[in-house]
């Protein structure tokens, strides 16, 4: 009896989590990530901030169980009789091979038994047939029943993908030309002692040599894992060899852009479509769409005011109802560039994971995360050295006598000696970094000073480092509470003589979406519409919020004398789905919607000219040209160019301040069909020589699904990883909003949908979305090194 009472309890709470869960976002419970949850103080207050739908759902379950309960409980006994009375009962002792039943029998008969029979036998009969017949994909995900789907909580699952590309087709790898002890010699720049980071420089050739087998680099059955080799990657393309914009180019040989400083700001939850908001975009639209036709123009007045320190750090100033230029003077910082300086602003950004701490990798270490359920990272070596790291070993470098350098290279031609001035790397957030083992990464990252929850609240109280409010959210405070800190650390860069690494990740802007009591909220969503706009309306009052902040930062840049030499770069982690974006799925977890991966990228410098970039490049980008800057800038010495020269070929992403590379080879198109009668002539592969820029999205928790783009085209494919999930295709150009997106369970299913729409190239497109994406999830594990539990 106590055992059953504690079934039906675990069924209902569990009935209840799966309800909730899928009214608040669409998506459903992985019981197998919920480990990770229960295990995290951080992230049970998630869990818990979703509890008023899970106590919702609980109560209907009970009241309807609570009514039919005896009903159900009586008619499934009968069944359970029945099946006895088929197998135990008076049949096999009436009826046998040899006999047949007799009239005085048959009357004998109940009636009731024999249909309850019937349809216990019906209900055995069906259920086999289905299990013999039907696909496995979707329904074995579907038919999955409470308790047994709890099971997976205590359960490690692999990945189910399989792939590994053959070097000899469209995918060619990337040969040095040189032997082994030569490829991997030790280079010069190396000091004995390196920082972490730099171990696959730090290792001797003959260990080396035991790893330089091409397929060693191209599949992940090898029995220990490899190093990640830009010469052996067939995905990679550099830019290096381009010409910088010919405007750069002009002002580094100006020596008029220095840069003593770099501001890394990483926006939590950071839509591109808001930094800043604009006409023009799918968001923007839904946005009036909650509004009455005859509001309109109110509206966008209103929106295009929202985010005025975007405007000014983009160089995309937002226009009003009238078509004019918005003004921007009740912004909390002004720009003091010239007309036509601020750097370099990049459209069609989009961001490597959905979930922030892996983004955060792409973005900090220029490498690709690992596609697994959450941070498993934090357990292996990150396999790039992270921007702390660099600059640690900027510092450990230098010399009364640095070596001799190459003629392009040089020191900074003027007087000033910040080139020579040690690096100091700081991490900085409001909230906690307990969530997911954050603490474990941003030491792994080679952050040793550090300013988080923790020191807020262990601050003295009355003293200026002690929090003004209350926390605003499950994580913590607002940033603004960060100001004293951000204010000596900028003061620290100005007087004692130091250059500083700052990176500060936002959080205000996250789910529930508070802000501190003292700020006023405003109304920018009407009533229109069948979705409840108020998620929406918090969201646009924190996007608000952390404009100001952002604001705030600048202003401290320049009061403290350091904003002509410091590089602020601003990244979003990834979007935010509401309802207004998709009705069906919210929220980033498991919801691949494009609003979750369109995010901003500013390489702000107030002496740097205005450059709009349009590439459909990724954080992994950001190492490359920060690196790119510093040395054509003349803001490293000539140890320091040396290595970050040496370095820069080693990321796998293009440097910003060159023309992207989409593609190299012939990429055109061959033939357009969108004739639905046609058949599809088998798909064969592009010339050996042609290749294309492969953007890589992992999908929240990270080990079900990953997005696939290529810079090339404006195709998007949802490729999972785990059997539970479909695929599906999108056209960015014809559909920005993802509003009429393909899905099936079957690629080629996909494929033939969009050669009847699209045209065999689109088609072709999807295939190699597939293979390449299979492959990438089995090189990044081979590359971390990681093997399942």
């Amino acid at each position: 009896m106590v055992v059953n009472m504690r079934g039906g309890l675990v069924t209902w709470g569990a009935s209840s989590v799966q309800f909730g869960f899928f009214m608040q976002t669409g998506a459903e419970v992985a019981w197998a990530q919920s480990n990770s949850f229960l295990s995290d103080p951080a992230a049970m207050k998630i869990l818990l901030s979703g509890i008023t739908t899970v106590t919702a759902a609980a109560t209907v379950l009970g009241l309807v169980a609570w009514l039919i309960h005896a009903h159900l409980y009586h008619l499934t006994g009968l069944g359970l009789q029945a099946i006895r009375e088929l197998f135990m009962g008076g049949y096999r002792a009436r009826y046998t091979l040899l006999s047949v039943p007799n009239k005085s029998w048959l009357a004998s008969v109940d009636l009731r038994t024999v249909r309850r029979t019937a349809i216990a036998v019906s209900i055995f009969v069906s259920l086999l047939f289905l299990e013999l017949t039907r696909p496995a994909i979707p329904y074995d995900h579907i038919s999955g029943a409470l308790p047994l789907t709890l099971m997976d909580a205590f359960t490690k699952k692999a990945v189910t993908v399989e792939g590994c590309r053959n070097p000899n087709t469209n995918f060619p790898l990337w040969t040095a030309g040189k032997t082994s002890s030569e490829r991997w010699a030790r280079p010069a720049w190396l000091p004995q002692n390196p920082p972490s980071g730099f171990s696959r420089w730090d290792i001797s050739p003959e260990e080396r040599a035991e790893k330089d087998n091409p397929s060693w680099y191209l599949c992940s059955s090898g029995k220990e894992p490899g190093f990640y080799d830009p010469k052996k990657d067939p995905l990679k393309i550099s830019n290096l060899g381009g010409e910088i914009y010919e405007p750069l180019q002009k002002a580094f040989k100006e020596h008029s852009v220095e840069i003593d400083n770099v501001v890394l700001l990483t926006l939590e939850s950071g839509r591109k479509e808001l930094f800043p908001a604009q006409q023009g975009t799918p968001m923007f639209d839904a946005l009036l769409e909650s509004h009455k036709k005859e509001k309109r123009d109110e509206a966008i007045d209103h929106l295009a005011k929202l985010t005025p320190v975007a405007q000014m750090l983009t160089g995309e100033y937002a226009t009003d109802s009238k078509g004019d230029k918005v003004d921007l003077s009740h912004a909390t910082w002004q720009d003091t560039a010239e007309e036509g300086m601020g750097g370099l602003n990049v459209r069609g950004a989009l961001t490597g994971s959905s979930l922030t701490f892996k983004s955060i990798l792409g973005s900090h270490c220029g490498v690709n995360p690992l596609p697994v359920d959450m941070l498993e990272e934090t357990a292996l070596e990150i396999y790039q050295p992270c921007l702390p790291q660099l600059f640690e070993l900027f510092n450990e470098v230098k010399s009364p006598a640095p070596p001799a350098m190459p003629e392009a290279i040089e020191a900074r031609s003027d007087d000033s000696e910040a080139v020579k001035y040690p690096w100091k790397s700081v991490f900085m957030q409001s909230i906690t970094e307990d969530y997911d083992r954050q603490d474990v990464l941003n030491k792994n990252m080679g952050f040793e000073n550090k300013v988080v929850k923790k020191t807020l609240t262990r601050a003295r109280q009355g003293s200026k480092y002690a929090p003004k409010g209350q926390e605003i959210n499950y994580f913590g405070y607002a940033e603004t509470e960060l100001k004293p800190y951000v204010q000596d650390l900028f003061e620290e860069a100005a007087n004692n003589k130091t250059r500083i690494f700052l990176s500060h990740v936002t959080s205000t802007t996250h789910h529930p979406w508070n802000t501190p009591d003292d700020f006023k909220m405003e109304f920018y969503m009407g009533n229109e519409g069948a979705v409840n706009h108020n998620l929406m309306n918090n969201y646009l009052n924190t996007q608000r919020f952390v404009d100001n902040w952002l604001g705030d930062i600048m202003n401290m840049l320049d009061e403290t004398g350091i904003a002509n030499t410091t590089l602020v770069v601003v990244v979003g982690d990834h979007g935010q789905a509401f309802g207004e974006d998709n009705k069906d799925m919210t929220g980033t977890y498991e919801n691949g919607h494009i609003s979750n991966f369109r995010v901003p990228l500013v390489f702000r410098h107030p002496h740097m000219p205005r450059i709009d970039i349009n590439a459909n490049a990724t954080s992994l980008s950001i190492i490359p040209t920060i690196l790119d800057l510093l040395v054509q800038s003349e803001s490293l010495d000539a140890h320091d160019a040396e290595i970050a020269s040496a370095l820069l070929p080693e990321y796998q992403g293009q440097s910003l301040i060159r023309p992207f590379v989409p593609a190299i080879g012939d990429l055109s198109p061959k033939t357009h069909s969108n004739n639905a009668r046609s058949p599809r002539p088998t798909h064969k592969h592009q010339d050996a020589q042609t290749q294309r820029v492969w953007n890589f999205g992992l999908i929240n928790a990270g080990g079900s699904m990953i997005s696939v783009t290529s810079a090339d085209t404006p195709y998007r494919l949802i490729l999972p990883i785990r059997e539970s999930f479909e695929y599906v295709f999108t056209h960015l150009d014809e559909d920005p909003g993802e509003l009429h997106p393909m899905k099936t369970w079957k690629l080629s299913e996909i494929v033939d949908e969009v050669t009847k729409k699209f045209g065999e190239d689109a088609a072709s497109w999807a295939e190699d979305a597939e293979q390449v994406g299979k492959w990438y999830v089995n090189e990044q594990r081979r590359i971390w090194g990681y093997r399942e539990k």
